[in-house]
């Protein structure tokens, strides 16, 4: 019998998530007015963390980038 396919990661979903907590930090400091250490950390979390999802995302689906 063979074995069940090992499910590949949804780098397109963890890319949504980390946009939704960068938009998240960018709300919460137009509401407060200003940025603090916590809405400048999450900002930069979120849009570090979907950039690395979307790299590695096309990098494990599209086989002309560099490996």
């Amino acid at each position: 019998m063979a074995e069940p396919r090992k499910r590949s990661m949804r780098w397109g979903l963890l890319t949504l998530l980390f946009l939704a907590i960068a938009l998240a930090s960018i709300l919460t400091s137009n509401a407060q007015g200003r940025y603090t250490a916590l809405t400048f950390i999450g900002l930069i979390v979120g849009f570090g963390a979907a950039g690395y999802c979307t790299w590695r995302g096309l990098k494990g689906g599209i086989s002309w980038l560099p490996r």
